[in-house]
């Protein structure tokens, strides 16, 4: 018995969302004669760092230490590569909650331990209700793209099939029904201080029996 036609079809969606959270890898480095004064000076900036945290109502267990190195650093003069000292380096990985309170941790980071700002990332979360309307979004894009195929070709669209987050390839055998929801969303975006919003997009594959 020939297996029965089906279209399958791409349905996507966008939406600029409000991030709900912000991401700060924060950096700490120093280069000094040896490697004790430059890890010294290193710590004693970290647990400055730190207690601005604190002090901004970020707890403790919103961030992470990256890792400590210490490590020669050279320098070409004179047509020869030089020994400028020991540079120690650390990083920490702060969770910011609250959007506003970003640009007060980049400020203080900066003038009170000395810190670079590495990278920013702006995060909407998982449970963000764009999300779930964006999922819906993307379903429905798929069901007006395959209807406007099927009235095309005078064809009746039939029941879904198959809804994958990845391209539907043929199957080689018939294989038992099988029903999953799911998208492929962008999680973050890198932006300036400013937040502004988060582009998040949703795609899905839907496949649709044909009926004639």
């Amino acid at each position: 018995m020939p297996a029965m036609p089906s279209v399958t079809v791409r349905g996507s969606a966008l939406a600029a969302v409000a991030p709900d959270r912000a991401e700060l890898s924060l950096a700490i480095t120093h280069l000094a004669a040896d490697p004790a004064t430059a890890l010294e000076e290193v710590s004693t900036r970290s647990q400055r760092l730190e207690q601005m945290l604190v002090a901004l109502g970020i707890g403790r267990s919103e961030w992470t230490t990256d890792g400590v190195q210490v490590a020669e650093e050279h320098q070409w003069k004179n047509d020869s590569n030089v020994l400028a000292g020991h540079r120690a380096t650390t990083a920490l990985t702060v969770t910011v909650s609250s959007t506003e309170l970003v640009s007060a941790v980049i400020r203080d980071g900066v003038t009170d331990a000395g810190a670079s700002v590495r990278s920013l990332t702006w995060r909407v979360d998982a449970d963000n209700p764009a999300r779930a309307a964006l999922l819906g979004a993307a379903a429905r894009d798929a069901l007006v793209r395959a209807t406007a195929y099927a009235e095309a070709l005078g064809l009746r669209l039939g029941e879904v099939e198959l809804i994958s987050e990845v391209p539907l390839v043929p199957e080689p055998s018939p294989q038992p029904r099988t029903m999953m929801a799911a998208a492929k969303m962008a999680d973050s975006v890198e932006l300036s201080v400013s937040s502004g919003t988060v582009e998040l997009n949703a795609e899905v594959y839907v496949r649709f029996a044909i009926l004639r």
